[in-house]
């Protein structure tokens, strides 16, 4: 009997570490758009697991190239920094040169009460003028500050068919593609992230639903033995 029960336990055990989740990271949404798209909101989905509330975000925009005209929203509760830096070649763009450009976006918490509780997310939102025409990907790194002074850092690279990145930098992908103008016109990005979101959400539910039917299957094994094992116990029992 102890032996059965232990077994079934060490099963349990697989089958509750493999359905676990993994851990959350800052990332940014949309996961892509277009090279050198205009007037595009990017969010940063900041989550907290630990057990004090996230008092501070940091996100640091790239320089080279950079992101032209950012805009941060304001947080309720929050207080908005922006940091520029000064060009001394200014950058030509439809609308004029651009002198200046951002190269961080900082939002702090007015208390602990204001920030991110364990267990919860928030969503920081800039608006770029405008991405970058080259290369294939934004690379942002995010400082996260907890109430408690624990800091963690989302600047580890991201490396295709490397290992996992325990902290990853938030990426955002950028695509070949037709960008709309300005005027109040909807960015392509808008319908870009919309294809992006839904194929990703397709991909994650099939990923869910080969897993879920994987621990069914490991279940019924389970259980499908330790019948075998109480029915090779009966039939061994010496008659009374």
């Amino acid at each position: 009997m102890l032996r059965k029960l232990t077994f079934t336990g060490i099963v349990g055990a697989i089958v509750v570490g493999w359905a676990a989740p993994a851990l959350a990271h800052v990332t940014v949404e949309p996961a892509s758009a277009d090279k050198g798209a205009t007037d595009v909101q990017l969010t940063f989905r900041v989550p907290n697991e630990e057990g004090a509330a996230t008092t501070k975000i940091d996100i640091a925009l790239p320089t080279d190239p950079p992101l032209v005209g950012v805009l941060a929203q304001p947080v309720p509760g929050w207080t908005a920094k922006v940091t520029t830096q000064h060009l001394d070649t200014p950058i030509q763009t439809d609308d004029g040169p651009v002198s200046d450009i951002v190269t961080d976006v900082t939002w702090t918490a007015d208390n602990a009460a204001a920030g991110i509780q364990p267990d919860e997310y928030q969503g920081f939102d800039i608006l770029a003028g405008s991405l970058p025409d080259e290369g294939s990907q934004v690379v942002f790194k995010a400082v996260q500050t907890y109430a408690n002074g624990d800091v963690v850092r989302w600047v580890d690279p991201v490396t295709a068919g490397g290992p996992e990145a325990e902290h990853p930098t938030p990426i955002l992908t950028l695509t070949s593609g037709e960008t709309t103008g300005h005027g109040g016109e909807t960015p392509t990005t808008v319908a870009t992230s919309g294809s992006a979101g839904s194929e990703n959400s397709s991909a994650k539910d099939d990923a869910d639903t080969a897993k879920t039917i994987g621990i069914i299957a490991i279940i019924l094994s389970v259980l499908a033995l330790i019948g075998v094992g109480l029915a090779f116990a009966m039939r061994r029992r010496p008659a009374s």
